[in-house]
């Protein structure tokens, strides 16, 4: 069964998202660089939200939540383990284009969003409409697949893994400036495994040009950590998390 990008994905992505990353351990990671560079934060927006694991926290701890999404399917999740929270606002929309009345103390794109973006022309697009949400000195975090990770850890390999109910295989088809995703669920139902089909196009961008575009659109880079570990960067991070102010 071939499926577009996120159709049934998030129920998966949900599923296995709750195993792979420790929510309260990273909300208390981004607090604490928050709390470094001195931001009081009553106002929170989160892009890409996906389905609202991440948020969720947030909500928990009382601040202000707005968040969105491109893909309905898995707003229909976050609506749904959202809905006992009332200092919300999730709505429908695209990093480049989003518009909403309100500015931010703190804004956040995590779990490499910008490596669906298909041009440096759209990055710039992205990191520009953050740029006039937010309030001055707050802080924004995004972070991306590093060149590393998509050329020589998933480069043409092939994965296998089993989480839960879950059975999967992960092929990985590399190109010099994209890599393709051909991820194969089996889900198991009963007596039978149903099996979903999900192809998903990562673009490649070095360092140098994503700073390129955050000095281009004024942002002060604050720092750049291995997001997997909060340390520094190394050439064999897998993920980078970029620290930005909106400068005065």
């Amino acid at each position: 069964m071939r499926i577009n990008m996120y159709k049934e994905f998030s129920y998966i992505y949900d599923k296995l998202m709750k195993t792979q990353v420790d929510y309260n351990l990273l909300v208390l990671n981004l607090l604490k660089i928050c709390k470094k560079n001195n931001l009081y934060i009553e106002d929170i927006l989160e892009c890409a939200m996906g389905t609202g694991m991440l948020t969720e926290k947030f909500l928990e701890k009382n601040f202000n939540v707005d968040g969105f999404d491109i893909s309905s399917d898995m707003l229909a999740v976050a609506y749904n383990r959202l809905e006992k929270f009332q200092n919300k606002n999730i709505f429908k929309a695209d990093v480049r284009y989003f518009n909403i009345d309100k500015k931010y103390d703190l804004i956040l794109c995590l779990f490499d969003c910008v490596n669906y973006l298909k041009t440096l022309n759209d990055i710039e697009k992205f990191l520009n409409n953050v740029y006039i949400k937010m309030k001055e000195d707050s802080i924004f975090f995004f972070d991306l697949n590093s060149e590393y990770k998509l050329k020589k850890y998933l480069g043409n390999n092939i994965f296998i893994n089993e989480q839960m109910d879950i059975f999967y295989t992960w092929e990985n088809f590399f190109k010099k400036t994209y890599i393709d995703f051909k991820i194969n669920f089996f889900i198991k139902e009963k007596n039978f495994y149903k099996r979903i089909e999900e192809t998903q196009r990562q673009y490649i961008y070095s360092e140098e040009e994503i700073e390129k575009i955050i000095q281009k659109v004024g942002f002060k880079k604050v720092e750049k950590l291995d997001f997997d570990t909060f340390e520094k960067v190394n050439k064999k991070s897998y993920r980078i998390l970029y620290i930005l102010k909106k400068q005065k």
